[in-house]
């Protein structure tokens, strides 16, 4: 196999314009009279088409490691792309127009970082194998491969642990520095550093800690391209067609917890977003749609899990509120697993992104798109529309219906009981190096103090400093319907447990997206708002009185 791989343009499709146009001009210019306007459009229609089918030409190299889109006009820029980087394939192959079966043929790349990139395979020789080609890329950033699940868990908390041990270092190290330093003693010139043969010790700690996993990263770095080979070991092309419950929880816990840290880190553990159906990742191609949802129909249901969770929780004691819905009500259900512990607006904004491309994926015509969030994926729900809109996503019209369940609209008191032990331990200069315990979690958790979903809400700000709300305010679509449901453990509505504890971890107040400030209000109305008395946080998943409330407002 070669290193580089080239797809040459396709020229044939301009020679059959070109005699087309050719052809037509003759039994004009033999059959017709026609002045000089007319052949003056017609010249100008035949030179616009045959240019803008060159600005679109290009040709693409493949090597295993980037892919290099170059165009034939010179000013236009070459494109290239580390596949190492790339978040998400789609293949779109939809009609070109109504009435015929030429197809387009792109594919569109998001990169981690947000950048989309389209690659136009329409005027390229050998199309089908590049097709093939990115296909067979977009199955291996999905999850059906167990070995490489091994691989990848041993990789990420070898890397954690690596990460872990240098952490607690340099916070035993500091500690040790503020011990030995007597009051009143002047500010040292390394804060967090010792001298002498202590600061030795720490130092040889931290150095032979790296080496360590430089070691690990390195040895698994060879070994994980073996067994993602199917030509090095047969056993890893077997799917593994039961999903490891468990090992979803604990990626999602560990996610939520740490989930901005691990994608900075580039940790192999953190989640990608993704739509999921049978908890398997759904291609974004309208033949894989089509192959993997049954029913399809223009009714979709999207539902968007909570804090360290993930989208096989909908299951909750034999019970899941999208496969109900789409028994009674005929809704095709899909379920959205993403990093919980990333800030909220970027998942927000991702998620944006994601439906507009299965929007226009979609096998058949799209009539109403429903969205169902629980606790923080109402917030995540939100913050996708407000990009959705801002951005005129395509998908954003065909919203009728969200529905929250237990969503801390104006934040949750045990984060902001969080922040507090922040403040406590940082107050004195023996304890402030244990402050740092507090801050290890996650950007996605410090949302949750007082509801940020966009960018503007936390950005220029220390995210663990003690500050008042000064979110702006982020009105509900008008033209959507929004329902809320609150879960309380109280045995009725009105319990002072209500104000204090709600379902245990959102407040009712909060769930129902009431302020104190008139402007931060979401103003529901009552007949779209419901209170479940003795139905705790993660009860909602599964209540029977939730789920008839929820066919209720969806019937």
């Amino acid at each position: 196999m070669q290193d580089v791989q080239t797809f040459p343009p396709n020229w044939q499709p301009f020679y059959i314009l070109l005699s087309s146009f050719a052809c037509c001009a003759a039994a004009l210019y033999v059959f017709f009279d026609i002045g000089v306007i007319f052949w003056v459009l017609f010249f100008a229609t035949m030179l616009t088409t045959f240019f803008y089918l060159l600005h679109l030409q290009n040709y693409i190299e493949l090597s295993h490691q980037h892919i290099h889109q170059h165009f034939v006009l010179p000013w236009r820029a070459a494109q290239h792309i580390d596949i190492s980087k790339i978040d998400w394939i789609a293949l779109d192959k939809r009609r070109l127009f109504r009435f015929n079966t030429i197809k387009r043929s792109s594919v569109i790349i998001k990169l981690k970082d947000d950048r989309l990139f389209t690659i136009n395979l329409l005027l390229l020789k050998n199309k089908a194998d590049l097709e093939g080609f990115f296909l067979t890329l977009s199955d291996t950033l999905e999850d059906h491969n167990t070995e490489l699940f091994k691989m990848k868990d041993m990789h990420g908390f070898s890397q954690l642990a690596i990460d872990a041990t240098l952490g607690l270092t340099d916070l035993v190290e500091a500690m040790h520095q503020n011990l030995s330093r007597l009051p009143g003693m002047p500010e040292p010139e390394n804060p967090g550093k010792t001298n002498g043969i202590t600061g030795l010790v720490y130092k040889n700690i931290k150095a032979i800690t790296n080496l360590a996993g430089s070691g690990i990263d390195g040895l698994l770095a060879q070994i994980s391209p073996l067994l993602s080979n199917p030509a090095m070991n047969p056993s890893s092309v077997k799917q593994n067609k039961q999903v490891s419950f468990e090992r979803a929880a604990v990626l999602s816990a560990l996610n939520g917890v740490l989930g901005d840290y691990l994608v900075s880190t580039h940790n192999p553990m953190a989640i990608a977003m993704r739509f999921r159906r049978g908890g398997h990742s759904l291609k974004l191609n309208s033949t894989a749609i089509s192959e993997a949802l049954h029913p399809l129909n223009g009714k979709l249901l999207v539902l968007v899990h909570g804090l360290c969770m993930n989208d096989l929780q909908w299951q909750r004691k034999g019970h899941d509120h999208g496969e109900a819905l789409a028994r009674e009500l005929g809704y095709t259900p899909i379920y959205l697993r993403y990093n919980t512990g990333q800030h909220i607006s970027v998942n927000g904004r991702a998620f944006a992104d994601l439906l507009d491309m299965l929007n226009k994926l979609w096998p058949v015509s799209l009539e109403e798109i429903v969205i169902i969030g629980h606790s923080m994926g109402g917030l995540v729900t939100r913050s996708a529309v407000h990009y959705g809109t801002h951005y005129n996503h395509s998908w954003f019209p065909k919203l009728r219906k969200m529905l929250f369940l237990g969503s801390p609209h104006h934040g949750a008191p045990l984060e902001r009981g969080g922040n507090w032990v922040d403040t406590i331990l940082g107050s004195t200069p023996y304890t402030a190096p244990l402050a740092r315990l507090g801050k290890v979690r996650s950007s996605g958790i410090t949302d949750l103090r007082y509801g940020n979903i966009i960018d503007e809400h936390w950005q220029g700000q220390d995210r663990f400093e003690r500050t008042e709300d000064k979110r702006k305010p982020v009105p509900l679509p008008e033209k959507v319907q929004c329902y809320t449901i609150a879960g309380t453990t109280g045995s009725q509505p009105g319990d002072v447990i209500d104000q204090l504890l709600g379902d245990g971890l959102v407040q009712v107040s909060s769930a129902l997206g009431q302020h104190k400030k008139k402007a931060l209000c979401l103003n529901i109305p009552k007949e779209h708002q419901w209170i479940g008395p003795g139905i705790n946080h993660m009860e909602l998943l599964n209540h029977p009185d939730v789920y008839q409330k929820i066919k209720h407002w969806l019937s």
